[in-house]
């Protein structure tokens, strides 16, 4: 897959993931949304890096977290990359509480 595709499938996996429409995060990074559309499809072509710095601030996202690619690892790397977009902190405190049962049942 090439760089522009990751680009344009991270932008719709994190906007998704923040439970935000296309008009919303256009509107927040003051952008037209048939823009971020085309962008999203992968058909805009050349994003400028201004316009990707504005999504990414948009989206509330490190440029790390932005530039991790779940395909690119291993499985370990790509559930890590799917946690760490979890943001509601119930559920974190869920799975840590899984994440502890588990290394005490293997601990014992």
């Amino acid at each position: 897959m090439r760089l522009q595709e990751k680009v344009a499938k991270r932008i719709h996996e994190l906007r998704l993931s923040k439970s935000m429409t296309q008009e919303q995060l256009a509107e927040k990074d003051n952008m037209d949304v048939s823009m971020l559309a085309r962008i999203e499809r992968g058909s805009r072509g050349d994003i400028r890096m201004s316009t990707l710095e504005r999504i990414v601030s948009g989206l509330d996202v490190s440029y790390q977290e932005f530039f991790t690619f779940p395909e690119d690892g291993d499985e370990t790397t790509k559930l890590a990359s799917s946690i760490a977009l979890i943001k509601d902190p119930e559920v974190i405190r869920a799975l840590h509480k899984i994440v502890n049962t588990l290394i005490q049942k293997d601990n014992k």
